[in-house]
């Protein structure tokens, strides 16, 4: 999240499953976005679901895959459902839109594995 005073709420349901609550001002406004998040470890793989936002029911996929012996690439798939959307916008505001989520979310996944490799370090 790149608001100031955003914030998020991490609560697990099992090993591998987590709702994240996140909360922020959009002028003066309280957005409040909630996504089921499920891990699978042994595929490198995670889901985001969203169940609450502007995006309800949007999901998105991602999976590390192994490129050589030592690099790797981030495959991402989406299925963004975007309801403040307006009639009519215009293919370079929705490639525009898709450019800004990928930052988005790319931002939010390096903040979790950040978080990830502090815990199990303190383990």
């Amino acid at each position: 999240m790149r608001e100031k005073d955003a914030t998020r709420e991490v609560k697990r349901l099992t090993e591998n499953t987590f709702i994240l609550t996140d909360k922020f001002q959009v002028g003066g406004e309280t957005i409040v976005k909630q996504k089921l998040v499920c891990l699978y470890p042994n595929r490198l793989m995670w889901t985001s679901t969203h169940f609450a936002g502007s995006a309800k029911h949007s999901q998105f996929i991602y999976e590390i895959k192994s490129t050589t012996k030592t690099t790797s690439r981030l495959k991402f798939t989406a299925l963004h459902l975007a309801r403040d959307l307006k009639e009519g916008v215009s293919k370079a505001d929705i490639e525009e839109l898709a450019e800004e989520l990928r930052k988005e979310d790319s931002g939010v996944w390096k903040n979790l594995a950040r978080e990830m490799e502090r815990e199990t370090h303190l383990s």
